[in-house]
């Protein structure tokens, strides 16, 4: 496989991803979503106003309509948000604002008919602030599970505050180390996770397919002909260096991991403690996965820490999500053994982390804990990254083996992956 075709591959399902995030959301979107075109044509209809066509309403509400982006609102909702422009041309030539005090104040003085909140008071200060003060007299939840609360103001404005569920959610946890990306300053904040991922997958393929890197080709070539264990330091038997590059590969994880929910806040310290047990644990139950089958083929294998890939996997968690390798496996394989036996060797930690990934990310979308967010995010990051084609990743002996299998292993993973790290 190109790199080329991989980068499409990736591309292709980021956007089916958001796509579907979008759908879930809202069961298709403001507009397209039988129920929801109801709920907002309802609403639109209580706007106070002397246009006698639809055009003249549209220009009306185009002119004077309000739309009000919460500081903490999520790539679902701004992909909802997008696609109702797209749809809605007047929407689209709407004005908007931040969540801030001037925002508040011309809802509470009557400058706008029509307000759009986006964003849940978890997200969004107006709308934190509408609930508390009883500005909101009716909710619907429209298909997929999209809440959409409304009321009329004593000054005239309809004020609509639309959401997902995690708006709601007390627990969740936000993603605040993508306040501080230098990608803000090219793209709306809600976009730039999905962008720092796709940066970090293309520096991967260019580090692979680049024949002037030394590292990584020096790397590879260690893994081919550098025998299990040479030049280890050992210690009663145990391999001491596998050990120290496991532990620096989880501390790297740990870190990236808790800049990229807490950024530069008072839990960071905390949190890296925590997420590098976490990532530990996650990196334990990858290995021996690995193991249990490594044993039945008389495999054996090491874990090496990869420098290059640590450094990459901080970068990404700076831009925005952390994303990378921190090491990769280097294996010495008996004469006489079956590809299906190396490749079944190598899926089996990739598809354990996926489901370790989904369980998780469900428990957490069902009751928001900071501890369950980290162990799916851990998790989601070792398998994404493990089953990609590239260099001594697993990915590429699993499609060497079989391409069909990694295909489908890698689409499944993939967008598991999409879904659970950027619109849960």
């Amino acid at each position: 496989m190109t790199p080329g075709r991989l980068t499409f591959i990736l591309v292709f399902l980021l956007i089916a991803s958001a796509g579907f995030g979008a759908a879930a959301a809202n069961g298709g979107g403001i507009v397209t979503g039988a129920n929801a075109s109801s709920v907002m044509i309802g609403i639109y209809a209580q706007v106070d106003t002397n246009a006698t066509t639809p055009a003249e309403y549209e220009d009306f509400l185009a002119e004077t309509s309000l739309i009000v982006l919460g500081e903490d609102m999520d790539l679902a909702e701004r992909a909802l948000l997008d696609t109702a422009k797209a749809q809605n041309p007047w929407l689209a030539k709407a004005q908007e604002r931040d969540d801030g005090n001037e925002s508040r104040r011309a809802i509470l003085e009557g400058k706008h008919p029509l307000v759009l909140l986006i964003g849940g008071p978890e997200q969004n200060a107006i709308t934190a602030f509408g609930i508390g003060a009883g500005w909101f007299n009716e909710t619907r939840t429209v298909e997929g599970g999209l809440i959409i609360k409304t009321g009329k103001l004593s000054n005239g404005a309809v004020v609509v505050a639309i959401s997902d569920r995690m708006g709601y959610e007390e627990g969740a946890v936000k993603n605040e180390g993508a306040k501080y990306s230098p990608l803000n300053a090219v793209m709306p904040r809600e976009y730039v996770p999905a962008a720092a991922t796709f940066i970090s997958l293309i520096i991967l393929i260019i580090i692979n397919v680049g024949r002037t890197v030394v590292e990584f080709k020096a790397l590879d070539l260690g893994r081919k002909g550098r025998k299990v264990g040479e030049g280890a330091r050992m210690y009663r038997g145990y391999n001491v260096s596998e050990a120290l590059a496991i532990t620096g590969a989880s501390v790297v994880l740990g870190i990236s991991i808790s800049w990229q929910y807490f950024g530069p806040s008072g839990d960071f310290f905390f949190w890296v403690v925590v997420n590098s047990i976490i990532c530990l644990l996650a990196a334990i139950l990858h290995e021996v996965t690995h193991r249990i089958f490594a044993h039945f083929y008389k495999i054996e294998m090491e874990y090496v820490f990869w420098p290059a890939g640590s450094a990459l996997t901080l970068i990404s968690s700076y831009l925005g999500n952390a994303f990378s390798i921190q090491g990769f496996i280097m294996e010495q394989i008996p004469p006489g053994v079956e590809k299906w036996k190396v490749g079944l060797m190598k899926l089996s930690a990739p598809l354990m982390s996926a489901a370790v990934m989904v369980v998780f990310a469900f428990l957490y979308y069902e009751a928001p804990n900071p501890l369950f967010k980290a162990i799916y995010s851990t998790s989601a990051l070792w398998a994404v990254a493990e089953i990609l084609p590239l260099g001594s990743l697993d990915g590429k002996d699993i499609r060497d083996w079989n391409n069909n299998v990694w295909f489908a292993a890698f689409c499944l993973i993939s967008i598991s992956y999409l879904i659970v790290t950027l619109l849960i």
